[in-house]
């Protein structure tokens, strides 16, 4: 375990400017995904003009309970400025629940962080014991073997850290603005809503239990090494967090104030969401990507997220066996978040804002005004006629 005293005095200096650098890579990733998924306004008034849209839109939708809620129609803010620029640009929507999904995990975890005392280390530590306990019967406990062979390499250990710290978010991101380009709509619909539940399902296992990592074990009994947080790859923003003081590790309460913007509890060692992002990710676009180039090298993404997070002391080897369970849960019952539909509709018609088409009805009904367009001896886009203000109003 690293103390801020092994922090050295330049990173206090350099660690701002490298997050404003990691801030500015996934602006980009997003900025990209919105450049790269736009939709010009000429394909938008041709799909506009279909008739399959008027059968697109449901006036009522199914809630937890069973029954069917009604939901606003949004048609009539279409020439809104906000339902043009996200009708140019959909994969803004996108950004807004995966910032929706990060911000709320993160919360939730910060909530957790400040209010567990040096009972739940206790527990953690018990928890991790147990795990290791189970590793050790089964003939799988290889993290500290493996640590011992990447720490004779320098450069391997040292891009090792960086991965781990900066890798996770970016190829996230990079990933769904890649898949939403990609997939089909339903396929990309089905593992974005896995990748939600994953962080919900993770969230309640480690309140309800507990588990410390290995960095965080005693070093004189276990020997694991926090190469993220020791010397050189020290961290002020990995560091000093909720629940790693070295007062917390003597076995006395949480007293040290964390820095702002450090409430991470990091007592959830199980399950690892690293591996199970990644999984999710690299099944995917082995299965899925139109680029055998991707698909290719697909599976080596989960396989190298796993010996990372074990090698960097941060997880067991069951943790990503817990991560990799979850994601299976995850996608068996994603379909459940479709229920909460009706909020997002009322959040649109609050917002007077359309919502974007959907992709797969956008690409359906653009096929369509081209096969009738191509009947009649003509362009889609030159037999386009858009809803009138008065038919707008009307709606």
């Amino acid at each position: 375990m690293s103390t801020a005293e092994e922090i050295p005095a330049l990173s206090y200096i350099l660690e701002p400017l490298h997050l404003h650098l990691f801030l500015l890579v996934v602006a980009s990733l997003l900025t990209a995904g919105c450049l790269v998924n736009h939709r010009p306004g000429r394909l938008q008034n041709v799909v506009h003009a279909s008739k399959l849209l008027s059968n697109a839109r449901p006036d009522h939708l199914p809630t937890f309970l069973g029954k069917q809620v009604r939901i606003p129609n949004t048609e009539r803010f279409r020439r809104n400025i906000t339902s043009r620029f996200l009708a140019y640009f959909p994969f803004l929507l996108e950004v807004w629940y995966w910032l929706l999904t990060y911000w709320v995990y993160q919360l939730a975890r910060a909530a957790q962080a400040v209010s567990m005392g040096a009972n739940t280390r206790v527990l953690s530590e018990a928890h991790a014991r147990a795990i290791l306990a189970i590793e050790v019967a089964l003939g799988l406990d290889i993290e500290k073997a493996l640590q011992e062979v990447v720490m004779k390499h320098d450069l391997l250990l040292r891009f090792f850290n960086k991965t781990y710290s900066m890798v996770h978010i970016p190829a996230t991101i990079s990933f769904i603005g890649y898949s939403y380009w990609a997939f089909p709509a339903p396929i990309f619909q089905r593992v974005r809503r896995t990748l939600v539940l994953c962080n919900g399902l993770a969230f309640v296992i480690f309140s309800s239990w507990p588990c410390m990592p290995p960095r965080l074990l005693p070093f004189d009994e276990f020997g694991y090494v926090d190469t993220v947080h020791a010397g050189e790859a020290a961290s002020i923003w990995t560091t000093n967090k909720v629940g790693i003081t070295q007062e917390c590790m003597n076995g006395d309460d949480f007293v040290d104030p964390p820095l702002p913007g450090q409430f991470q509890n990091q007592l959830a060692a199980f399950p690892s969401l690293h591996f199970g992002y990644s999984f999710v990710i690299g099944l995917s676009l082995f299965m899925y990507s139109p680029h055998r180039p991707v698909r290719w090298v697909a599976l080596g993404y989960p396989v190298l997220i796993l010996l990372i997070i074990m090698a960097t002391a941060n997880h067991y080897l069951l943790d990503a066996v817990g991560g990799f369970f979850v994601t299976i849960i995850a996608y068996r019952v994603n379909h459940l978040l479709l229920y909460l539909r009706p909020l997002e509709e009322w959040g649109m018609w609050l917002c007077r804002t359309e919502k974007p088409l959907d992709k797969a009805i956008f690409e359906q009904a653009l096929a369509e005004s081209m096969v009738t367009a191509h009947e009649n001896g003509g362009y889609a886009h030159d037999q386009v006629h858009l809803l009138s203000d008065d038919d707008l109003r009307q709606a």
